[in-house]
């Protein structure tokens, strides 16, 4: 089959580089362009194909190119693809939805909550373009380093119009990354961001001395508290136990390159909030994230024992012992909660 599609790429970060890489290698993709602010970088990948600060030592295949001209990436794209950081997003939005088509799927690739205003992605976009946008999302367990290394993966995508998660299933899966489609968009765009304050949980049991029986314990029971978290903004259960949820968590919990499980184990081991966020090299998505559902969690009377003692433990409220003896001593209750079809 001839090449004859284009995918704009707004975002030359480790995983707008990596999904460029995913997207030229779909049989039905003839050119990626990413759209990029930083002129070194623009300059780079098109004359030597190397991304020079993010995954730089991986080469991009030469029908990857970069442009700093916002028209010019979205012009004859068949596909959008945000990778911006969220906390960002709303912003760009706002300074260019002139030049957005709103009949190309637009792809956000970008995780969590928008922090100053508590929405999600898709809420966002649906109020800024009066719910005409054609969006879908697109999240599950993949680091962008293994993507490059074109690491078989498994991803979802979401999309309340069926007709575009799959044209997004057959524009972007190839011989190493498989796409899976449904439409609970609140639900994965949830999973997306909750995941990393239990991340942030696990690194900690880890940092404080804990093994891996009690790390599995804690990331399985808070499969339980992210759904009830999301039951406010009305996600199905389901979606938690798919890739967007427990995958992700698996993922960011125990990968090795997760910047919120080591920021975890950082505050395990007794350093300071302040001193590690100042230090590290990457956004730290959970905390925040930690800090907002905490708020929600309390203000909803949400039943999220594990969240809200991580959160005082690294507040400093609780120690260690003290936060341990608080969840191994409450009351005794069954592993599943029963739903309404259960009791009828």
């Amino acid at each position: 089959m001839a090449n004859k599609y284009k995918v704009c790429v707004l975002g030359s970060g480790a995983f707008g580089t990596a999904m460029a890489h995913c997207a030229i290698n779909n049989p039905y993709i003839g050119r990626v362009q990413i759209y990029a602010r930083n002129q070194a970088i623009v300059e780079s990948i098109n004359q030597e194909h190397r991304n020079p600060k993010f995954l730089s030592n991986f080469t991009l295949h030469p029908d990857i190119t970069a442009t700093t001209d916002l028209q010019q990436a979205l012009y004859q794209a068949n596909y959008v693809l945000s990778c911006i950081p969220t906390q960002e997003l709303h912003q760009f939005v706002q300074a260019n939805k002139q030049y957005i088509d709103t009949k190309v799927p637009f792809v956000s690739c970008s995780k969590g909550i928008i922090l100053k205003s508590g929405k999600l992605i898709s809420q966002m976009l649906s109020e800024e373009f009066d719910g005409k946008l054609r969006y879908a999302c697109l999240s599950g367990p993949s680091f962008a380093a293994e993507l490059m290394q074109n690491n078989p993966s498994c991803v979802v995508v979401a999309s309340q119009d069926v007709k575009t998660s799959k044209l997004v299933q057959l524009g972007l899966s190839g011989n190493f990354l498989r796409i899976f489609s449904q439409s609970d968009v609140v639900g994965v765009e949830l999973a997306g961001a909750l995941k990393n304050l239990v991340a942030i949980g696990t690194g900690v049991l880890d940092g404080a001395g804990f093994g891996i029986n009690t790390q599995t314990a804690y990331v399985t029971r808070s499969v339980g508290e992210m759904q009830r978290f999301a039951r406010i903004y009305g996600a199905s259960k389901h979606t938690f136990y798919g890739l967007a949820g427990f995958g992700d968590l698996m993922l960011t919990s125990f990968g090795s390159l997760s910047r919120n499980r080591a920021f975890g184990i950082k505050v395990g081991k007794g350093e300071k909030v302040e001193d590690i966020l100042s230090e590290s090299k990457g956004v730290v998505e959970g905390w925040p994230t930690l800090e907002l559902v905490y708020k929600q969690a309390q203000e909803n009377n949400i039943e999220m024992p594990m969240t809200l003692i991580l959160h005082d433990f690294i507040k400093r409220k609780y120690s260690k012992e003290q936060s341990i003896q608080m969840l191994m001593n409450r009351a005794f209750q069954d592993e599943f909660e029963p739903t309404f079809e259960d009791l009828l």
